[in-house]
């Protein structure tokens, strides 16, 4: 039996260290601003009288029974209080995460043609894009590396056959990420170089966008063609513009294909495949999609298709509708796991419309993760999901309007309403900014379906 003054230090320690506890939760909890303050007055002081009663009830409890229940539902608020501050803590620390930092840096490939036995330092001249929106730092960026003179092309045909075919040039530096586009279009002039030195070129970015996400707006969601650093400058093969109506709980979703004939933002001339922009920025990406359906969108999401797997891996199986019957996958409603909702959102061969079903089905596997986390009973996945998404998510948006965003949505917990529309066009063969006059496959937009997602965007973002 334990002596009097034992037990009353105890109730003593438990009531203290609930007590304390609280102090940081409920001040996390009203600076961070994602719970609606309607709701934290009426419960803080609420919850705070329920822990000062088991306090008071515990500390002149005679009956060991009453005391125990007391100072059990203390211990209980105590973790509780633990776990707000703990979850508040990781909300912000990822939200400030997921934000584009001011200064970023692009990585640059000095090439030379495979066994050809050249240096940095022994290179002569070294070819250049000259059509680079980093140009000039570039040059600086190289003469830091190798006392090779600069020479210039207009894009990477022609900087290639230079190096490889003529071999005018013995080495050449252009952006880490346009080796993709050489590797899918041009395979033996890829299979034909080797990479003998990288360099990092600052990029400076514009200012968070201020815009008020308490009215309609517009964000471009890009999924790029790679895994690991979301930060990696990469073809976006998946192009969305989302438009947002918050009072309305309203999202249009329009998928434009990867290869749609565009002209890439700031550029003149030739246009190119809507793909290729991302190579140059998730900025240059997002202003031609602003570009081809005349409105504003100051804001982008940015994922990686590793993020879809942990997005579904953490808060379960999703329900996607398909139109076809193709590999494991039935006509109607599949139930898909990560691994299934990262083929159904990549396929593309097994349909006569190609790329153009590829984006549909994204747009439902969008839908179906937007559906499943507006379910209420979902928040317990809530502190998993930040963990997972943690470095596989970037975006511009401000940790302000983020916060905005969910306080609204905490605030009545209504469903939102995701429609999916696409915009079509005709295959072809033609020039593009990025490869220059070799051809490549292309899709010539349809003007009238262009048309016709510009009309449904600005009814969705009519107030």
């Amino acid at each position: 039996m334990k002596h009097p003054q034992t037990l009353s230090t105890l109730r003593i320690f438990i009531s203290a260290l609930t007590l304390i506890s609280l102090l940081p939760a409920g001040y996390a909890l009203v600076s961070a601003g994602y719970i609606p303050p309607r709701y934290l007055w009426i419960a803080l002081p609420l919850y705070t009288a329920i822990i000062l009663a088991a306090s008071i009830v515990m500390m002149r409890a005679k009956h060991r029974s009453i005391a125990f229940v007391s100072a059990a539902v203390l211990l209980l608020a105590t973790l509780l209080n633990v776990g707000v501050y703990m979850a508040m803590r990781q909300t912000t620390s990822f939200l400030s995460g997921i934000q584009q930092a001011s200064v970023s840096y692009v990585e640059y490939s000095v090439i030379a043609k495979k066994d050809s036995g050249t240096s940095l330092d022994s290179a002569a001249t070294c070819g250049v894009v000259e059509t680079d929106q980093r140009y000039s730092d570039v040059i600086q960026a190289l003469a830091s590396k190798t006392d090779a003179t600069p020479s210039n092309y207009k894009n990477l045909t022609s900087l290639f056959e230079s190096l490889v075919t003529n071999q005018d040039i013995q080495i050449a530096a252009l952006r880490s990420a346009s080796l993709s586009i050489v590797k899918e279009n041009n395979p033996d002039f890829y299979q034909s170089i080797e990479v003998i030195g990288t360099f990092m070129v600052k990029e400076q970015h514009s200012a968070t966008p201020t815009a008020d996400v308490a009215k309609p707006f517009a964000i471009y969601i890009s999924g790029i063609d790679t895994y690991g650093d979301i930060g990696s400058a990469s073809r976006s093969d998946v192009n969305i513009l989302a438009a947002v109506n918050p009072d309305r709980r309203s999202i249009l979703l329009v998928n434009t294909p990867r290869d749609y004939y565009v002209q890439l933002h700031g550029t003149t001339g030739i246009r190119d495949k809507l793909t290729h922009a991302g190579v140059y920025g998730i900025d240059m990406s997002r202003q031609t999609i602003q570009d081809l359906y005349g409105v504003e969108v100051p804001y982008y999401i940015r994922l990686n298709f590793s993020s879809l797997i942990k997005i579904v891996d953490t808060i379960g199986p999703i329900s996607v509708y398909s139109d076809y019957d193709f590999k494991s996958y039935k006509k109607g409603y599949n139930t898909l796991n990560s691994t299934q909702a990262l083929e159904f959102s990549r396929e593309r061969y097994s349909f006569e419309a190609g790329d153009r079903e590829r984006g549909r089905n994204q747009q439902r596997v969008i839908e179906a993760i937007i559906a499943k986390l507006s379910e209420p009973r979902n928040i317990v996945h809530y502190n998993s999901l930040l963990g997972t998404l943690q470095g596989s998510v970037q975006t511009n948006i401000s940790e302000a309007s983020l916060t905005t965003l969910a306080n609204r949505q905490l605030d009545d917990m209504k469903r939102w309403q995701v429609t999916s529309i696409d915009v079509d066009g005709t295959g072809a063969t033609s020039p593009t900014y990025s490869m220059g006059a070799m051809p490549l496959y292309v899709m010539i937009p349809d003007q009238k379906t262009v048309d016709a997602a510009k009309q449904q965007i600005a009814d969705t973002l009519k107030p």
